[in-house]
């Protein structure tokens, strides 16, 4: 705490200016939805004065008295030029409109406009929300999470998997926020597909390096979502279909420009083939698999200085599966999902700070229940896993100057985790373990951040305090961040930054199947909270003309990383202490990253290349001795590009193209073998009995070299002013190359298992 009131005392002579200024302040919005426009910037050239809105489109710039020629741009919208003679404070909203013509120059992505100007671009990427319904995409499904791993230091866990690796790190290290609230389990279709549905995105910020003081509790990345808000002026949605699910959304004004609503719906109907199938095979039609999800979002404006959100997702998969002959019957109920809700209150305390309210509630939980019947034996298992965080937060932007922004904040979090074995037997011995106790723990943070803009150089320093208590153990943390970049004259800068993070959650994985049975648990006195040490040295140009190009090198200590011991499973029939099987280790991951990108032209796109080292080190493995971790690859090459053909008769086509190549995975050959129960849904219908393996030396065998080319082409028709339609035609795996999924030991011998041959696919979508 010391360290903490220590650096504020330090930072508060920056506050301090001269008299005889004023502040310009307001919100800058879209004038057709109202939605707020994330990153726009408010610019004078002639005074070199400037800022950008924050997240809920406020922005504050506190100036001299005098004349100014301000432009307004954010990319996708017309810019907007306004003259004004400013002597007192004055409040300015702003709306800009998208009636853009352009001929033969198609404007990609969003103009990397940033509070935090001293971050690396390869530290923090804007995702692309239109480009991402243009990609080559599997069975025709945009995916949030899967356009990630085309970006530098970010690799995809396994072929066709949402779930994603940063910089060496496991992916429970990601902080993953829906409109600031955590979401605990991201994958649909064991982990084919993510939980977000991109027709309710607004915006979507991925930060790998230099992670501002707001953000905390993971080691390796944050992706900030947040949720469309819905329309203030007029109705309409959008209606999507692909081989795999079907999805919509609506908006609408609950009363113009005061208040507004969006709702969005997706269903896969995987399950309703696979009921008719059985039914005309003459079986009952019981087995099947489906995942849904809802988004909600409604806000009210009381006045321009005051706005209440409200916000909702669930989502849900459930697998329920029958077998049954002669002599034997299985059969098994499986379902997990998330909630998260949260309520907001934006309020603009004065024209210098912006404050923002709110109260969440995350709920994550998956339940198993199944059985085999036999003429001999049979068995019983079910189990139920939750995890439940209730928080309360404060955020303030504070604008003393039109160079300096201060952001800072507190947090109170009340979290709840229930690992839970309820009943396991087998014949006529109950092996029922004793209920796990739900472990309660309660968090406190407070963040301050300090962003300055003076001349060539950027900087943003930061802190973050957090006081953790599980039981009668108490952790207290100080977790520096600095960022500074410095512009040299031929638009070419470099900029370092140091990140210091913790993490009081640990994910146990007991599965690489990508199903949810892997559970969170929380630090105990035992079992202490993860830390990382990460610094990145990055250098970037934009010399040539619509082209960018950077190369950014890091290097990140991990500290108390956990896994289960070998041998070790939290699905042991027995009554017992799940820290008793786990270890603690270290883990090292460093590489350099390079980037080259263009946004504007016929062709647009983004080839990269990372060169990156993983390893993990624990005292009871290995003889003790540093060993690769499971996703260090040596090599990853990923290219996305774009060729839009000219626009005729209001119809706009492009061709996409996505490459990827990468080392492959490290998995483990089995040595021993140990007897146990295995996950449900994975059973053989003859023995509810296996053995688990383990191994003397981890992560022994590396897989081949993972490559695959995909391709899309889209076609997107202007019906009217307010309708359209898109279709959306991609191959994925275009060469049919047959990529390992996993590998197993039969008979003596390693065979390998492929997944995703070659896979045309249709997406339509109608909007109105």
């Amino acid at each position: 705490m010391f360290k903490f009131l220590l650096l504020i005392t330090i930072l508060i002579p920056g506050f301090l200016f001269a008299q005889e200024k004023i502040t310009l302040s307001g919100y800058i919005t879209d004038d057709k939805s109202g939605e707020a426009l994330i990153g726009a910037t408010l610019y004078d050239s002639i005074n070199k004065n400037g800022t950008t809105t924050n997240t809920y489109g406020f922005y504050s710039l506190t100036i001299s008295s005098g004349a100014y020629n301000f432009q307004i741009k954010y990319v996708g919208y017309s810019d907007k030029t306004i003259f004004l003679n400013l002597k007192t404070d004055s409040v300015l909203n702003i709306a800009l409109n998208t009636n853009l013509v352009i001929k033969d120059i198609v404007v990609k992505a969003k103009r990397r406009t940033d509070a935090n100007t001293s971050l690396s671009e390869l530290s923090r990427q804007k995702i692309d929300l239109s480009q991402l319904n243009r990609m080559p995409v599997i069975v025709g499904e945009p995916d949030l999470l899967k356009s990630l791993q085309y970006m530098p230091g970010v690799k995809a866990g396994r072929e066709g998997s949402s779930g994603f690796n940063v910089r060496g790190g496991s992916n429970d290290q990601n902080l993953i926020l829906l409109d600031g609230v955590p979401v605990y389990n991201v994958s649909h279709l064991m982990g084919f597909f993510s939980v977000f549905n991109n027709d309710a995105i607004k915006n979507a910020d991925l930060y790998k390096g230099g992670i501002p003081a707001r953000y905390g509790g993971r080691l390796s990345s944050v992706l900030d979502v947040s949720m469309k808000e819905g329309n203030l002026f007029d109705e309409g949605g959008v209606f999507s279909i692909s081989p795999i699910s079907a999805r919509i959304s609506y908006e609408s004004p609950i009363k113009t420009g005061k208040g507004a609503y969006i709702v969005s719906y997706r269903r896969s109907f995987i399950d309703l083939p696979m009921r008719l199938i059985q039914k005309l095979a003459g079986d009952d039609g019981k087995d099947a698999y489906f995942f849904h999800d809802f988004n909600g979002k409604a806000n009210w404006k009381f006045n321009d200085d005051s706005r209440l959100y409200l916000s909702t997702y669930f989502g849900k998969d459930k697998l329920i599966y029958t077998y049954k002959d002669n002599t034997h019957k299985s059969q098994g109920n499986y379902n997990w999902g998330n909630l998260t809700s949260v309520i907001r209150w934006n309020k603009v305390v004065s024209n210098q700070l912006f404050a923002n309210l709110s109260a969440y509630y995350s709920h994550f939980y998956n339940n198993v229940l199944s059985s085999n019947i036999g003429d001999e034996n049979s068995s019983e298992f079910s189990t139920k896993s939750k995890l439940k965080d209730f928080s309360i937060k404060a955020d303030f932007d504070y604008y003393p100057g039109s160079n300096h922004q201060i952001k800072f904040g507190a947090n109170l979090s009340n979290l709840s985790f229930a690992p839970n074995i309820q009943y396991s037997q087998y014949g006529n011995t109950n092996l029922a373990a004793e209920p796990v106790k739900e472990t309660q723990s309660n968090q406190m943070d407070l963040y301050f951040e300090n962003a300055l803009t003076s001349g060539k150089f950027d900087l943003n320093l930061g802190a973050r305090l957090s006081a953790y208590k599980v039981t009668s153990h108490n952790y207290l943390n100080f977790q520096p961040r600095a960022s500074v970049k410095y512009h040299f004259k031929n638009k070419l800068s470099i900029s370092t930054s140091y990140t210091q993070m913790v993490q009081y959650l640990h994910l146990l994985s007991n599965s690489s199947m990508g199903m949810p049975t892997d559970i969170w648990v929380a630090s105990t006195e035992k079992t202490k909270p993860q830390t990382s040490r990460q610094i990145a040295l990055g250098l970037s140009s934009k010399q040539l003309k619509n082209y960018r190009f950077e190369v950014e090198t890091y290097y990140k200590w991990m500290s108390n990383v956990i896994r289960f011991d070998e041998g070790t499973s939290f699905l042991n029939t027995n009554s017992y202490d799940w820290e008793d099987g786990v270890i603690s280790g270290v883990g090292k991951a460093y590489g350099v990253e390079f980037m080259a990108e263009r946004k504007t032209g016929k062709v647009t796109g983004m080839a990269s290349y990372t060169l990156a080292w993983s390893e993990r080190k624990y005292d009871e493995i290995n003889n003790g001795q540093w060993f690769p971790f499971q996703y260090d690859r040596r090599h990853d090459i990923s290219l996305l590009a774009e060729y839009h053909f000219p626009e005729k008769y209001l119809r706009k086509k492009s061709i996409s193209v996505g490459f990827t190549l990468q080392s492959g995975n490290n998995i483990s050959i089995p040595d021993t073998e140990i007897q146990g129960v295995i996950p449900f849904g994975l059973e053989k219908p003859d023995s509810y009995w296996d053995t688990r393996t383990t191994f003397e030396n981890p992560n022994n065998f590396k897989m081949p070299t993972f490559h695959h080319l995909d391709i899309a082409y889209n076609i997107e028709q202007q019906k009217t002013a307010s309708r359209s339609i898109s279709w959306n035609f991609s191959v994925y795996n275009v060469y049919n190359r047959l990529n390992p999924w996993y590998y197993y030991k039969d008979d003596g011998k390693v065979k390998q298992f492929a997944l995703f041959p070659f896979i045309p696919s249709v997406g339509f979508t109608y909007r109105w």
